[in-house]
């Protein structure tokens, strides 16, 4: 039975998609045949206003001639005419000028439409982009050629530059579409814009093989610090000056997704942290919640109050939820989406739609962060947030786990610090 209504969903979503890609094809070739002629009549344009300017000038000079080599009632006559001729023509030249700039104005507002959407997924509108900015500098080299002193090498050169620009100018633009595209169907790749190459590489797993415990701690401790102090004083050095330095926007956002586990944990739930585990494979499941037949999906958005969420962030933790469900049948799945901020109306309606659970507005607190966990044999290790196993360590209370405040709690309860696994351990 489940195959069917999934062959039918597949069938009617096929349908959906059909007709979306028929309609989009539809508006480009509007939009492409209205534009297929930009290029020659910006070309045009321009060398007709570098014209009427120059035509403009000569008119100028033969009235200043005329003036000079005229006898003085003669003159008077012959510049009357003139000045009624030459008002005539610059009157001309002004209201053609005038037209041009609206022709170009229109142009312009015409090809903004096409550089700022965002749904074009085909080659074309790249190479129409690149034709767009390519048609200035033609302009420029047309007037560079056409001007009272011609200037060919430098019109060579901007015309063989702008050539290789075009071409760059496509690539840039086909690649600023495919990732639109792949923003779209996985929302969760618009939190990796926000951090460095460098953290990306970290929360995408990307070791250094840098063993010695030192090497976690040097961030926050100096080499004579870690080798003088006590080992509780020196972890919880460590550990406050973690707490008190700046963090990116991830970090902070994985921080926030430890504390809603935290808060699921004490309500108890088995929590699993599949956003700081799994990295960019994750899919927007951030937490994994269970609880008897019960599993929960959380998604966590820790924005600030001036952003909002979308729908699309919505849609793709009810695909989580769906996917949950097919690999669990037998339990009851359930999607929540918890943000520090709000979500747009229509993110909203849809949630309600999809039974999608919103708990916004909801602030990032402290609390406790030391994980004290009893091994299955029996040794009592406790975890600080920068250690490797952090957030793989499950906190059960009714096998004696917990939370601590302090380095110092935790080893006054009997725990001692987890070493680093390093393939050997």
């Amino acid at each position: 039975m489940t195959e069917i209504i999934a062959f039918f969903l597949l069938v009617y979503l096929l349908s959906v998609i059909k007709d979306f890609i028929e309609n989009i094809i539809k508006k480009n070739r509007e939009r492409n045949n209205s534009h297929k002629n930009f290029k020659n009549n910006s070309i045009e344009l321009s060398i007709e206003n570098t014209v009427l300017k120059q035509n403009i000038e000569n008119l100028k000079s033969q009235k200043e001639k005329l003036s000079s080599s005229i006898p003085l009632i003669e003159k008077e006559n012959l510049l009357k005419e003139k000045e009624k001729f030459l008002d005539i023509q610059l009157n001309k030249a002004r209201q053609q000028i005038k037209q041009n700039n609206y022709l170009f104005q229109k142009n312009k507002e015409e090809i903004e439409l096409i550089i700022n959407e965002k749904s074009q997924t085909y080659p074309w509108l790249a190479d129409l982009y690149a034709e767009y900015l390519y048609t200035y500098d033609e302009a420029v080299v047309a007037y560079l050629k056409s001007k009272k002193r011609p200037a060919e090498k430098a019109a060579d050169n901007i015309s063989r530059i702008s050539k290789e620009k075009r071409e760059l100018t496509k690539q840039l633009k086909l690649l600023e579409h495919q990732l639109c595209v792949y923003e779209n169907l996985f929302p969760w790749l618009t939190d990796f814009k926000e951090i460095s190459v460098d953290e990306a590489a970290k929360y995408a797993h990307i070791t250094t093989g840098d063993d010695n415990e030192y090497s976690i701690l040097k961030n926050w401790l100096s080499p004579e610090e870690y080798n003088n102090l006590p080992n509780e004083d020196k972890y919880q050095l460590a550990l406050d000056r973690y707490n008190s330095k700046p963090k990116t926007n991830w970090q902070i956002g994985i921080e926030y997704e430890r504390y809603i586990g935290y808060m699921c944990e004490q309500n108890g739930y088995h929590v699993k942290y599949n956003g700081a585990l799994s990295g960019l494979e994750d899919m927007g499941r951030d937490l994994i919640l269970k609880k008897g037949k019960e599993i929960i999906i959380i998604q966590c958005k820790y924005w600030s109050k001036e952003k909002t969420i979308h729908e699309k962030h919505i849609f793709q933790l009810y695909g989580s939820v769906i996917l949950e469900e097919i690999e669990n049948p037998k339990h009851s799945v359930k999607g929540v989406f918890v943000t520090s901020t709000t979500l747009s109306n229509t993110a909203q309606l849809c949630a309600d739609k999809l039974g999608i659970i919103i708990i916004s507005n909801y602030p990032l607190k402290s609390y406790p962060q030391i994980k004290c966990n009893i091994s299955k044999n029996k040794e009592k290790i406790y975890h600080l947030p920068f250690d490797q196993q952090y957030d793989r360590t499950i906190i059960n209370s009714s096998d004696g786990d917990f939370y601590a405040q302090t380095v110092k709690e935790a080893e006054n309860n009997g725990f001692r610090r987890a070493w680093r696994w390093n393939g050997n351990n």
